[in-house]
């Protein structure tokens, strides 16, 4: 089976990509759990947080910041940031590749946020939030650019 996180970096596969660096791809999640929902993705096959390089390892939390200051930016209604990384199938990864999610908050977002976690695969309003995922990713990257 060919990973798709893979297939996006060799660009095989879509995705709203935001930004890239020799190490990672930053995107919107196709499946989110709250609006501007991205994930930095390893640019190379990295299955674990311990199979990542040590050069890249390192940057992660740098970007991530980075990104999160971006996503601030791009709406002041984000007042907080879930950083999320499942490590392993056993944590929840569903794909077996490292991604980083980074999952703005807002007030009085937790319902909606236990709703979306429950309904998150289905395939309802795709194309609504397909124009949605595109807004949000010329949104970012103008962030991206500013910070």
């Amino acid at each position: 089976m060919t990973c798709v996180f893979c297939a996006i970096a060799d660009g095989r596969q879509p995705a709203h990509i935001l930004h890239q660096d020799q190490h990672f791809l930053v995107l919107l999640d196709i499946f989110p759990l709250r609006p501007s929902h991205v994930l930095i993705v390893a640019q190379g096959h990295a299955p674990f947080l311990a199979d990542l390089p040590v050069p890249p390892r390192q940057a992660l939390l740098d970007l991530a910041d980075r990104v999160a200051r971006a996503l601030y930016r791009s709406d002041p209604g984000v007042l907080g940031i879930n950083l999320l990384l499942n490590d392993g199938p056993v944590a929840n990864q569903h794909v077996p590749h490292l991604h980083l999610h980074l999952i703005p908050r807002r007030h009085g977002d937790l319902p909606a946020l236990c709703w979306r976690i429950l309904t998150r695969f289905l395939p309802l309003g795709r194309k609504r939030l397909e124009a949605r995922l595109a807004r949000e990713a010329d949104c970012l990257r103008a962030a991206l650019q500013e910070v």
